[in-house]
């Protein structure tokens, strides 16, 4: 029922406010008619009434909601909200990372280090800001973004970051406290270990570091919900696009 109607229905069963105000609204109704006549009596006990109506009909709607939407802790830190948003943007770029991660396996093992697969994953070969014109400018350098490059590296970092830290539940928290984001940054390590290795020529470091890297990235794939880095989802590009969320006519 909605709000309204719980009104409707509570005040159209107590036509008599005298004897029909609930215990917890009796003193402040008594409070309110001391000394008065029995008109402004009436008068104050629909007035009691009234307000306990509308806070119990507004607990019991707001009890039917799922518990961790009133706990979402903000911008950063929601259960409810946060996480399946943060899913929804950032799991096709993970998934994405770890397929080309992944892909360096067998150069590694080889001791390859200049092969496509991991050229490519430390390379700077996605475009994240397209060269444009600033809207509402005069036609002068100023006014021209730069097309701007990153990794498919970097931008592994700052997916996992981002989709790690929406697992907070407490907005107080600082992101390096976060679990997930502990997690993410253990695999950080163990995968720039693994590039000074490479550039260091050493083909038995690098097979080491490669494993500790990978077992990392496992443990930090499972607590983002993702699956472990033997399943199959791993072994073909994934769909980066941010898929859009409507509700009618309504996308975002």
């Amino acid at each position: 029922p909605t709000l309204m109607s719980l009104l409707c229905i509570s005040l159209a069963a107590a036509p008599s406010y005298s004897s029909a105000v609930p215990p917890r609204a009796g003193s402040a109704l008594h409070a309110a008619t001391a000394g008065r006549s029995p008109a402004a009596v009436a008068v104050a006990g629909r007035r009691a009434l009234l307000d306990v109506v509308v806070v119990s009909a507004a607990g019991s709607i707001l009890a039917g909601l799922p518990l961790a939407a009133s706990a979402s802790g903000g911008a950063t830190a929601g259960k409810y909200t946060t996480i399946p948003v943060a899913k929804r943007r950032y799991f096709g770029r993970v998934k994405q990372g770890v397929f080309e991660f992944l892909n360096m396996g067998g150069a590694v093992e080889k001791g390859d280090f200049k092969s496509q697969p991991v050229t490519a994953f430390f390379s700077q070969t996605i475009v994240s800001t397209s060269a444009r014109q600033k809207s509402g400018c005069a036609m002068s350098d100023n006014c021209k973004v730069k097309e701007e490059y990153s990794s498919r590296w970097e931008d592994l970092q700052l997916s996992m970051f981002l989709l790690g830290n929406a697992f907070r539940l407490d907005s107080g928290k600082p992101p390096e406290k976060v679990k997930q984001v502990k997690e993410a940054k253990a695999f950080f390590s163990e995968v720039e270990k693994l590039q000074r290795a490479m550039r260091q020529n050493n083909a038995a470091e690098a097979k080491a570091r490669f494993a500790s890297a990978t077992n990392a990235l496992d443990v930090y794939l499972n607590d983002v919900e993702l699956p472990p880095t033997v399943d199959d989802v791993y072994s073909s590009k994934a769909d980066t696009k941010v898929p859009s969320l409507c509700q009618g006519s309504f996308c975002v």
